[in-house]
Protein backbone atom coordinates (compact mmCIF):
# COMPACT_ATOMS: atom_id res chain seq x y z
CA UNK A 1 0.00 0.00 0.00
CA UNK A 2 1.05 3.36 -0.76
CA UNK A 3 0.79 4.90 2.87
CA UNK A 4 2.96 2.30 4.52
CA UNK A 5 5.53 2.33 1.79
CA UNK A 6 6.15 6.32 1.43
CA UNK A 7 4.49 7.10 4.59
CA UNK A 8 8.18 7.56 6.28
CA UNK A 9 9.71 9.74 3.21
CA UNK A 10 6.91 12.43 3.72
CA UNK A 11 3.71 10.89 1.74
CA UNK A 12 0.54 11.53 3.74
CA UNK A 13 -3.27 10.26 3.25
CA UNK A 14 -6.07 12.19 4.24
CA UNK A 15 -9.95 11.03 4.14
CA UNK A 16 -12.40 13.17 4.14
CA UNK A 17 -16.09 11.23 4.40
CA UNK A 18 -19.24 12.65 2.58
CA UNK A 19 -22.61 12.02 2.30
CA UNK A 20 -23.72 13.49 -1.09
CA UNK A 21 -23.14 10.27 -3.08
CA UNK A 22 -26.25 7.75 -2.61
CA UNK A 23 -26.31 8.33 1.32
CA UNK A 24 -22.96 6.22 1.23
CA UNK A 25 -22.01 7.98 4.44
CA UNK A 26 -24.78 8.15 6.91
CA UNK A 27 -22.65 7.68 10.13
CA UNK A 28 -21.09 10.55 12.57
CA UNK A 29 -17.76 11.88 11.80
CA UNK A 30 -15.99 9.30 14.12
CA UNK A 31 -18.53 6.12 12.66
CA UNK A 32 -17.02 6.69 9.60
CA UNK A 33 -13.42 7.28 10.73
CA UNK A 34 -14.04 3.68 12.16
CA UNK A 35 -15.43 2.36 9.03
CA UNK A 36 -12.27 4.06 7.13
CA UNK A 37 -9.92 2.09 9.52
CA UNK A 38 -11.81 -0.92 9.32
CA UNK A 39 -12.16 -1.21 5.23
CA UNK A 40 -8.49 -0.06 4.82
CA UNK A 41 -6.89 -1.91 7.07
CA UNK A 42 -4.59 1.00 8.96
CA UNK A 43 -5.27 4.22 10.69
CA UNK A 44 -4.46 7.21 8.66
CA UNK A 45 -6.27 10.58 8.97
CA UNK A 46 -9.68 10.87 8.65
CA UNK A 47 -11.10 14.12 8.71
CA UNK A 48 -14.92 15.88 9.96
CA UNK A 49 -17.69 14.69 6.90
CA UNK A 50 -18.00 17.63 4.45
CA UNK A 51 -19.26 18.49 1.47
CA UNK A 52 -17.32 18.51 -1.96
CA UNK A 53 -20.00 19.91 -3.87
CA UNK A 54 -22.43 22.81 -4.74
CA UNK A 55 -22.75 25.87 -2.11
CA UNK A 56 -21.84 23.80 1.28
CA UNK A 57 -18.27 22.38 -0.34
CA UNK A 58 -15.99 23.05 2.21
CA UNK A 59 -13.01 25.24 1.04
CA UNK A 60 -10.70 22.91 0.73
CA UNK A 61 -12.22 20.65 -1.70
CA UNK A 62 -12.96 24.37 -3.73
CA UNK A 63 -9.65 25.09 -4.10
CA UNK A 64 -8.88 21.39 -5.43
CA UNK A 65 -11.45 21.49 -7.45
CA UNK A 66 -10.34 24.83 -9.25
CA UNK A 67 -6.72 23.49 -9.79
CA UNK A 68 -7.40 20.38 -10.85
CA UNK A 69 -10.88 20.55 -12.24
CA UNK A 70 -10.50 16.81 -13.90
CA UNK A 71 -12.89 17.91 -17.08
CA UNK A 72 -11.02 16.06 -19.78
CA UNK A 73 -9.07 14.28 -18.26
CA UNK A 74 -7.94 10.04 -18.64
CA UNK A 75 -8.67 10.15 -15.18
CA UNK A 76 -11.84 11.01 -14.42
CA UNK A 77 -15.14 10.45 -15.81
CA UNK A 78 -15.78 14.10 -17.00
CA UNK A 79 -18.92 15.98 -16.18
CA UNK A 80 -19.21 19.32 -14.45
CA UNK A 81 -15.99 21.23 -14.74
CA UNK A 82 -14.93 20.59 -11.20
CA UNK A 83 -17.42 18.67 -9.63
CA UNK A 84 -16.36 15.65 -7.62
CA UNK A 85 -18.09 12.89 -9.48
CA UNK A 86 -18.41 10.27 -6.61
CA UNK A 87 -16.34 8.64 -3.39
CA UNK A 88 -12.77 8.21 -3.70
CA UNK A 89 -11.89 10.83 -6.14
CA UNK A 90 -8.22 11.20 -4.88
CA UNK A 91 -5.96 14.55 -5.29
CA UNK A 92 -2.00 14.27 -5.44
CA UNK A 93 -1.30 17.37 -3.79
CA UNK A 94 2.76 18.55 -3.74
CA UNK A 95 4.67 19.51 -0.53
CA UNK A 96 3.82 22.96 -1.04
CA UNK A 97 0.25 22.30 -0.65
CA UNK A 98 -0.54 22.77 -4.73
CA UNK A 99 -2.71 20.14 -6.28
CA UNK A 100 -0.51 18.57 -9.13
CA UNK A 101 -3.02 15.67 -10.28
CA UNK A 102 -6.25 14.48 -9.97
CA UNK A 103 -7.67 10.61 -9.95
CA UNK A 104 -11.06 9.36 -11.09
CA UNK A 105 -13.33 7.14 -7.89
CA UNK A 106 -12.50 3.75 -9.78
CA UNK A 107 -8.43 4.78 -10.57
CA UNK A 108 -6.33 2.12 -8.52
CA UNK A 109 -3.75 4.16 -6.17
CA UNK A 110 -1.39 1.81 -7.11
CA UNK A 111 -1.38 2.68 -10.51
CA UNK A 112 -0.26 6.35 -9.57
CA UNK A 113 2.76 5.22 -7.43
CA UNK A 114 5.27 6.72 -9.88
CA UNK A 115 3.57 10.49 -9.50
CA UNK A 116 3.98 9.68 -5.64
CA UNK A 117 8.05 8.73 -6.56
CA UNK A 118 8.54 11.77 -8.59
CA UNK A 119 6.69 14.05 -5.98
CA UNK A 120 8.49 12.86 -3.38
CA UNK A 121 12.19 13.59 -5.03
CA UNK A 122 10.80 16.91 -5.70
CA UNK A 123 9.94 16.59 -9.43
CA UNK A 124 6.98 17.02 -11.89
CA UNK A 125 4.24 13.85 -11.89
CA UNK A 126 4.65 12.27 -15.18
CA UNK A 127 2.89 13.57 -18.26
CA UNK A 128 -0.91 12.20 -18.53
CA UNK A 129 0.44 11.28 -22.00
CA UNK A 130 2.18 8.24 -20.03
CA UNK A 131 -0.97 6.29 -19.15
CA UNK A 132 -1.58 6.40 -22.60
CA UNK A 133 2.02 5.34 -23.83
CA UNK A 134 3.88 4.10 -20.95
CA UNK A 135 6.67 2.91 -23.06
CA UNK A 136 7.82 6.83 -24.09
CA UNK A 137 11.38 7.59 -23.18
CA UNK A 138 9.94 10.44 -21.22
CA UNK A 139 7.80 7.86 -19.25
CA UNK A 140 10.52 6.40 -17.46
CA UNK A 141 10.47 6.97 -13.88
CA UNK A 142 13.93 5.77 -12.77
CA UNK A 143 15.60 7.70 -15.20
CA UNK A 144 14.01 10.79 -14.55
CA UNK A 145 14.45 10.00 -10.78
CA UNK A 146 18.19 9.01 -12.07
CA UNK A 147 18.28 12.50 -13.36
CA UNK A 148 19.13 15.16 -10.77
Amino acid sequence: MLYEKYHDDGFELIGFPCNQFGGQAPGTSQEERDYAFGKFGFEFPVMDKIDVNGDQAHPLYRFLKERQPGSGSIMTAGGEKGKIEWNYVKFLVGRDGQPMRRYGPQYDPSKFEDDVRLLLAGKDPLPLECRKKPGLIKCNVDKLLKAQ
